[in-house]
């Protein structure tokens, strides 16, 4: 069976990837700081979801090696 994973959003604020069949910790949790949250607004669903995402995608190698390279340069 593969398994399934989902974004969701605790009762806290904070946005977590987890194992949709299973009630064991969270495999990543991201929380904003208050002015996050005041700045983003509506958008802090798009941004939890687009941060977490893009993690699964460069850990399943789902990005190619030069477009993460491309990456760490516009960061540094």
């Amino acid at each position: 069976m593969e398994k399934v994973w989902e974004i969701a959003q605790l009762a806290d604020g904070s946005y977590v990837l987890r194992s949709s069949d299973e009630e064991s910790a969270p495999l990543v949790k991201i929380q904003f700081s208050a002015d996050a949250k005041e700045n983003l607004g509506e958008l802090i669903h798009d941004v939890a979801k687009a941060m977490i995402g893009a993690g699964v995608e460069v850990a399943t190698g789902s990005f190619e090696a030069e477009e993460v390279e491309e990456e760490r340069h516009i960061i540094h």
